[in-house]
Formats: C-alpha cells, sequence, structure tokens
C-alpha cells in the first residue's frame, strides 16, 4: 500500500499515439522508463495504463466508457509532491531518430496532478484493470466537506465488493509543473479491479444485491452526472 503521507499525490502523464505501427517498441520504452522513475527520490509506484474505447472486449461487452476521456495512455506516478517532474517537452521537439520510431506517432501530450484526499487498499493482489469516474462539484463549503466525506465512505463500501483490490480518492492540485489543460473533472474516484464487470454489473456479483447496489447507486447519483472510463494496466 502507497503510504499517502510520503506520497500524497499521483501523477498522470497522458498522449495519444495515433498510429500503432511501431507499439512494441514504444511499449518496452515506456515500461523501463516508468521503473527507472520509480527508482529515484521522490517517488513511490508507477503503473501504465490505456483505456479502453469503444466495445474493445474479448466478449464484445461494452466497458461503460462514456466517451473519450483525454488521452488514451496514462504513466501514473504516486509522488511526494508535483515538483518532482521538472522537465517540459522541446519546442520544437526534436528530430525523430530510428531507435525510437514511435515518437513520430505521439501527440496530445500532457501531464495533470491530483492530491489524494483517501486510499483504501484490501488485499496485496493487483488487479488487470483500472476504472475511473470524474466529479465536478461546487458548493458551500460544508456542502464540499460533506461531498468529500460521502466519496470517502462510498471508497469503504466498494471495497466490499470482490474483485475490487484498492481505490483511491483525488482532487486536482493545480501546479507550474502541469501541461495542457486541466483534466475533465476536478475529482476522481480510481479503482484497481480485476475486470470491469466488478464496478459496472454490481447486482449479479453480490450476495446482496438489493442492500449493496442501492448504496452504491445513490453514491453515485447524489452529486448528478458521473463521467466514466476503464483502461486495461499495461504495466506497473
Amino acid at each position: 500500500m502507497v503510504d499517502i503521507n510520503a506520497f500524497p499525490y499521483l501523477g498522470f502523464v497522458r498522449f495519444d499515439l495515433v498510429n500503432k505501427e511501431f507499439d512494441a517498441g514504444f511499449n518496452r520504452y515506456f515500461n523501463d522508463h516508468i521503473q527507472e522513475l520509480s527508482d529515484k527520490p521522490g517517488y513511490s509506484t508507477s503503473w501504465r495504463t490505456r483505456e479502453l474505447r469503444g466495445r474493445e472486449t474479448d466478449s464484445g461487452r461494452d466497458y461503460f466508457s462514456a466517451g473519450l476521456m483525454e488521452q488514451e495512455y496514462q504513466q501514473i506516478y504516486a509522488i511526494s509532491k508535483p515538483e518532482v517532474f521538472q522537465s517540459f517537452p522541446a519546442n520544437p521537439p526534436p528530430p525523430v531518430n530510428e531507435r525510437e520510431p514511435w515518437r513520430r506517432d505521439m501527440s496530445n501530450w500532457g501531464r495533470v496532478f491530483y492530491r489524494v484526499l483517501s486510499h483504501v487498499e484490501k488485499d496485496p493482489r493487483g488487479g488487470r484493470y483500472w476504472a475511473r469516474c470524474d466529479y465536478n462539484f461546487t458548493g458551500t463549503l460544508e456542502a464540499v466537506k460533506t461531498f468529500k466525506a460521502d466519496c470517502a465512505a462510498h471508497l469503504r463500501r466498494v471495497l466490499e465488493l470482490p474483485g475490487i483490490h484498492r481505490a483511491w480518492q483525488l482532487e486536482h492540485a493545480a501546479t507550474p509543473a502541469q501541461i495542457a489543460g486541466d483534466p475533465t473533472g476536478q475529482y476522481m474516484l480510481l479503482y484497481e479491479i480485476d475486470a470491469p464487470e466488478n464496478l459496472y454489473e454490481i447486482a449479479a456479483l453480490l450476495r446482496d444485491p438489493e442492500r449493496f447496489a442501492a448504496l452504491i447507486k445513490s453514491d453515485i447519483a447524489k452529486y448528478g452526472k458521473v463521467i466514466k472510463a476503464v483502461g486495461i494496466k499495461l504495466e506497473d
């Protein structure tokens, strides 16, 4: 479990790979890259994900993603502070060399940071997928406080479901280290799970579906529209 006192932020580095001709080399490079950064001071655990879009499943079932969620690829780092990221993209970008031809196809590069408000973990196992729900919420100080407390309680309840190993409650942190625009939502709930159905087919998975489905649905519906996306883990 990540110590959120020592590493209270998650940094998301995001980009698209518009052409997958050289994606094997692209994945090898960034698998090594996240491990290299994880060994540096100020970094803890790191992960890579690729968003699953449309009906991209082995069984042909929909992953319930609500449209495209920013960039397709994400590298996620548990960090001590956003300032551990000190590099910025060159302008103009350097020429593409023959050892890294996939750089020709990278686009829409960005970097955003979130403060970890709470983090819960059920077991040390790693899930194959990550699911995220993005929220925008405004109100009085007391209303925001209640919203955050409700989200924290929601995470604890969700962890009782099968196939869900850990979850994060996050709030966007504006910082000079950010690159490109703000994220879709000010708040994010992030889940590490075995399969998308662990979150989205609650009633079929629970021994007491009426009780838990009512709890989860009320958590989600209480604050209006939720923007959802599911990504498959590439490496951690």
